[in-house]
C-alpha cells in the first residue's frame, strides 16, 4: 500500500490505519480468550467504559458497571498512569472488558482552542477577524489512544474500541440539545436510564465525559451479554487491534 507521508498515514491511529479493518468472529478471539471464546466472555465481572481525551491535559472520563448494569465507579481522570492504575486496582484482569472511545486529534496548544474545536470540529477552517492562522491537524486520531490501547492490552485485559458517535446513534440516543449543554446532559443522562437500563445513575448532573464513557460501558457489557451479528459486529486491523461496531441496544431490560 502507497504510504502518504505528511498527510496523516503515517500515524498509527489515522485514517487509513483506522478503516482497514477486517471482520471477525468472537470464536477468532480463541488466541486471546481461551479455547472457548464466548465460555470466557460469559466470566467477565466488570465492564468499562472510557470517553479518553486527546492529550493529557484534557479530563478523561471512565464508568464501570457490573453485569446487571449496576454502576460501580465513575470518576475523571487525565493522565495515561492513573488511567492504568485506576484499571488494575479494579479487578484481576480476567474480569474485565474494557471499551476505549478513540478520540480525534487535538494538535492544536492552547487549551482553550482545544476546548473550543472538541465542541465546535467543524469550524475549525472557519475565518475569525484578527484571528492567528494555525495549521489544521492532518491525524484524525490522537496518537495516545494507540499506546493507551497497547499499555491495557499489555496488562491481559480485553480491550477494543469503538465510536461514541455510532453508539449513540444506533442506541437511539438523540438529543435536541447540544453534547455538552447542561439541557444536554441531563436529556442523556435520563435516556442512559431509560434505553440502556442503567441502575444507580446518580440524581446529581453528571460530566458529559463521564456520560460517553456510560455509553462505552454499556457498549463493553452488550459484548458479553448481547447476541453477535445481532447487537454488535467484530473487526480486527492489521496491528492486531480490536473495535467493536454496535448494530442495535438489547430490548432485554430485565434485572437479574
Amino acid at each position: 500500500m502507497l504510504i502518504m507521508r505528511g498527510l496523516g498515514y503515517d500515524n498509527g491511529m489515522s485514517a487509513s490505519s483506522i478503516y482497514l479493518k477486517h471482520e471477525i468472529a468472537i470464536k477468532d478471539l480463541a488466541a486471546k480468550l481461551g479455547s472457548d471464546p464466548q465460555a470466557s466472555l460469559t466470566n467477565k465481572w466488570l465492564f468499562v467504559g472510557i470517553d479518553m481525551a486527546p492529550i493529557e491535559n484534557l479530563e478523561t472520563g471512565i464508568t464501570v458497571i457490573d453485569r446487571n448494569r449496576r454502576i460501580m465507579r465513575m470518576d475523571k481522570l487525565n493522565d495515561d498512569e492513573e488511567l492504568l492504575l485506576f484499571l488494575s486496582n479494579l479487578a484481576p484482569a480476567e474480569n474485565l472488558v474494557v471499551a476505549l472511545d478513540i478520540p480525534k486529534s487535538l494538535s492544536i496548544p492552547s487549551k482553550w482552542r482545544q476546548q473550543q474545536i472538541k465542541m465546535h470540529p467543524l469550524r475549525l477552517g472557519e475565518k475569525v477577524p484578527n484571528e492567528v492562522k494555525e495549521p489544521v491537524p492532518t491525524d484524525r486520531y490522537a496518537q495516545r489512544a494507540k499506546d493507551f490501547y497497547d499499555a491495557v492490552n499489555d496488562k491481559g485485559i480485553l480491550i477494543f474500541s469503538f465510536f461514541t458517535a455510532h453508539a449513540k446513534l444506533r442506541y437511539g440516543l438523540n438529543i435536541p440539545f447540544r453534547n455538552r449543554s447542561p439541557q444536554g446532559c441531563r436529556a442523556m443522562q435520563a435516556l442512559l436510564k431509560q434505553r440502556l437500563g442503567i441502575r444507580d445513575i446518580p440524581n446529581n448532573l453528571a460530566p458529559s465525559s463521564v456520560l460517553d464513557a456510560m455509553i462505552g460501558a454499556y457498549t463493553a457489557w452488550l459484548l458479553c451479554k448481547g447476541k453477535e451479528y445481532d447487537h454488535f459486529k467484530l473487526y480486527q486491523d492489521d496491528e492486531q487491534r480490536l473495535y467493536l461496531d454496535p448494530l442495535k441496544r438489547t430490548r432485554q431490560l430485565k434485572m437479574r
